[in-house]
């Protein structure tokens, strides 16, 4: 019913065109990838769904099973100490896994696409204190998440690379006390490490 669900089938379909086409440049494709960086999230997580901003950081870890397609493990932490400018903290983490594909060409720049799936951890004073009188603390949530997105490397050597973007839509379920859902824009950028050959 809701059309947020959708995005992941679309982002598949996505995935799979692209993968389709063979790597220009194979030879600079590596077997393992290591990403760790600053991350920023303007975010939605309250109950009054008022936005706000949030800094953190990420790291990832991508094992190249060919040329193009990958699979990714990710893990993010953010963190605001004034959410919607009230005197409430907010600390989310997400851990997620999924594929990327990878379009290496003759240039030094490698874009690619992917879409990952896990979990996540909401906690702070948000969710442990009063939100206002006779309302008991909401107390952490957990959830299901999901992201979907892209980014672009600059290759400066063949074992490092700096991400110059990586730009991702990622939905949450946390508990809010409305609905349960969130939507969040998450933009990193950071250095890539890599190591073997394919």
């Amino acid at each position: 019913m809701r059309r947020i669900h959708i995005l992941p089938a679309i982002f598949l379909a996505v995935i799979f065109a692209l993968g389709s086409a063979p790597s220009a440049s194979a030879q600079d494709s590596p077997k393992w990838e290591v990403f760790g960086g600053y991350t920023y999230m303007h975010s939605n997580v309250v109950i009054s769904n008022a936005t706000f901003n949030m800094n953190g950081g990420s790291g990832s870890v991508a094992y190249h099973l060919t040329d193009w397609f990958a699979l990714v493990g990710d893990v993010g932490v953010t963190h605001s100490g004034a959410v919607a400018a009230k005197p409430f903290s907010l600390t989310i983490t997400t851990y997620e896994f999924g594929p990327r594909v990878i379009w290496h060409n003759h240039t030094h720049l490698t874009p690619y696409a992917q879409i990952l799936i896990g979990g996540g951890h909401a906690s702070g004073t948000l969710y442990t204190s009063s939100l206002g009188v006779g309302l008991a603390p909401i107390g952490a949530s957990n959830d299901f998440n999901f992201s979907t997105g892209g980014g672009v490397d600059w290759k400066l050597s063949r074992g490092f690379s700096v991400r110059l973007a990586q730009a991702e839509y990622l939905h949450t379920q946390f508990a809010n006390r409305v609905n349960n859902s969130e939507s969040s824009f998450r933009l990193s950028t950071g250095v890539v490490f890599s190591f073997g050959k394919k």
